[in-house]
C-alpha cells in the first residue's frame, strides 16, 4: 500500500524546491538586469566624457592653427571637422593658393594636433565654392556687423543677460534681439541703452527691438545639448544609426532616430531597436540631470531604412 503521507510530503518538497528555484531565477535575472543597466550607464558616462574632451581638443586645434596661419599670412583658411568620419577639412580660396601652400597648411595642422594630443584623423582640402573674392564693401559691412554685435553683447551682459539671447543685425540699421527673460521684450530702457552705446562707439544710429522667444524656441535651445549628445553617442555606439530629428510640435516632444535597419519579416531587428531606444533614453536621463533641465514628456521613435516606425 502506498504511503499517502510520504507522497504528499514528497510533492510538497518538489513544489517548494521548484518555487525556490523560480524565485532564485527571478532574482538572478533582476540582478543581471541591474548590473547590465549599471554597466551601460558607466559606459555611456565614459563615452560622453571622451566626446567632451575630444571637442575641446578640436577647438584648441582650430584656435592654434588659425592663429599660426594668420601669423604666417596664409589669409583666410576655414577649418571644420566631421566627428562621424573623423575628417578635418581646410577650405581655401582658390586652386592656385592650394597648390602653393597645401603641404605647409597640412604640416601646421598636423603639428598642432600632435601638441594637443589628437590623433587618428584625416585632413582634406576644399576650394571655396565662391570664385569671387569678397570685395571691400562686403568685408567692411561684415566687420561693421561684427562690431555692432559685440557692443550689443557687452551691454546685455553688463545688465545681467549672459545667456539665452540671439542678435540679428540688419543692414538697414535695425537690430532684433530675442531673449528668454520674462521682462526682456519691450524693455524701452534697455533698447535705448543699446542704441546709445552703438551710436557712441560707431557713430551709427540703429533701431533696436527686443522680443521674447517663443516657448518652443526656448525649449529647443534648452534641449540643444541633449540633442547633440543623442546624435554623437548613438552614432558612436550603433552602426545602424543614420540620422536624428526632433520636434516639439505636436506634443509630446518627438525624438526620432533614423536607422539603416531592414525591418523585413525574416529579420531579427526587435532586440536592436530595444537597445537603441534604451540607450537614447539613458542619454536623455544623464544629460538632463547634468544640466538640471526640467523633465518633460517625450516619445522616442525609431525608424528603419525606409523611414517606417519600428518601435
Amino acid at each position: 500500500m502506498i504511503n499517502i503521507k510520504k507522497v504528499v510530503i514528497g510533492l510538497v518538497s518538489i513544489i517548494i524546491i521548484f518555487g525556490a528555484a523560480f524565485v532564485f531565477a527571478i532574482n538572478s535575472e533582476e540582478s543581471a538586469n541591474a548590473e547590465s543597466d549599471e554597466q551601460i550607464e558607466d559606459e555611456l558616462v565614459k563615452s560622453m566624457n571622451e566626446t567632451k574632451q575630444e571637442k575641446a581638443k578640436i577647438e584648441e586645434i582650430f584656435r592654434r592653427s588659425s592663429n599660426e596661419l594668420k601669423d604666417k599670412e596664409y589669409g583666410e583658411v576655414g577649418l571644420s571637422y566631421s566627428h562621424k568620419e573623423r575628417i578635418l577639412t581646410a577650405q581655401v580660396k582658390d586652386k592656385g593658393f592650394l597648390e602653393a601652400n597645401k603641404s605647409k597648411i597640412r604640416n601646421i595642422i598636423t603639428d598642432t594636433a600632435k601638441e594637443v594630443g589628437f590623433k587618428d584623423f584625416d585632413i582634406k582640402f576644399r576650394i571655396s565654392e565662391s570664385t569671387v573674392t569678397r570685395n571691400k564693401e562686403e568685408k567692411k559691412l561684415r566687420e561693421s556687423i561684427d562690431k555692432v554685435s559685440n557692443i550689443v553683447s557687452d551691454v546685455l551682459e553688463d545688465k545681467g543677460h549672459n545667456l539665452g539671447y540671439s542678435i540679428l543685425v540688419e543692414p538697414k540699421k535695425k537690430i532684433i534681439i530675442e531673449g528668454t527673460d520674462k521682462n526682456f521684450a519691450g524693455n524701452g530702457e534697455l533698447e535705448k541703452r543699446i542704441t546709445n552705446a552703438i551710436l557712441s562707439k560707431t557713430n551709427m544710429k540703429y533701431t533696436v527691438k527686443l522680443k521674447k522667444k517663443s516657448e518652443r524656441e526656448i525649449k529647443n535651445q534648452e534641449w540643444h545639448p541633449i540633442f547633440a549628445a543623442i546624435r554623437e553617442e548613438t552614432n558612436k555606439k550603433f552602426n545602424e544609426y543614420r540620422g536624428f530629428a526632433s520636434s516639439f510640435h505636436p506634443q509630446p516632444l518627438q525624438i526620432i532616430i533614423k536607422t539603416k535597419i531592414n525591418n523585413s519579416w525574416f529579420g531579427n531587428s526587435d532586440e536592436k531597436v530595444k537597445q537603441i531606444e534604451y540607450y537614447v533614453d539613458k542619454i536623455i536621463e544623464l544629460k538632463r540631470e547634468e544640466l538640471s533641465i526640467e523633465e518633460i514628456p517625450y516619445d522616442i521613435i525609431i525608424r528603419d531604412k525606409n523611414n517606417k516606425k519600428i518601435n
